[in-house]
């Protein structure tokens, strides 16, 4: 007996990759933020996005995911991160549509809007905001 069951694509990676698309070199675009060196000497030249998939949920007898991506944004000034926080915004809602990484992208939703996030370097500014993706298998 063989089992049919449905893998949904990497939400996460799929916002990671298409923001890396939209940012191209304006940013350094992650899942995992890089240590204290590296992230000092890329926060000097350019923002740092972080996605992180932070919970969701399938839907309609397991045909969509709906995972909740956590965005973060750090930049050397507050209304560079501000502005970033904002242009990624703008991109994620703009996902809908957007097939990749094995996935596509049926559905975008804001469930928080940015806002300051709390950030131990007193020379670094953090905005973070929620986005709802709807997404299936390609």
């Amino acid at each position: 007996m063989v089992i049919s069951i449905t893998v949904f694509p990497d939400a996460e990676l799929m916002a990671r990759n298409f923001l890396a698309e939209c940012f191209g070199s304006d940013a350094h675009l992650c899942t995992v933020v890089p240590g204290d060196p590296e992230f000092d000497g890329l926060i000097q030249s350019k923002a740092v996005i972080r996605t992180i998939r932070i919970g969701g949920t399938w839907r309609v007898r397991k045909a969509l995911d709906e995972p909740s991506v956590d965005i973060d944004v750090w930049a050397s000034s507050l209304p560079a991160a501000r502005a970033i926080a904002n242009r990624a915004r703008a991109a994620l809602e703009a996902m809908a549509g957007d097939q990749r990484d094995g996935g596509l992208v049926t559905y975008s939703s804001e469930i928080s809007g940015p806002g300051r996030r709390p950030e131990e370097n007193p020379n670094v500014y953090r905005i973070g905001f929620t986005v709802g993706l709807c997404v299936r298998p390609a």
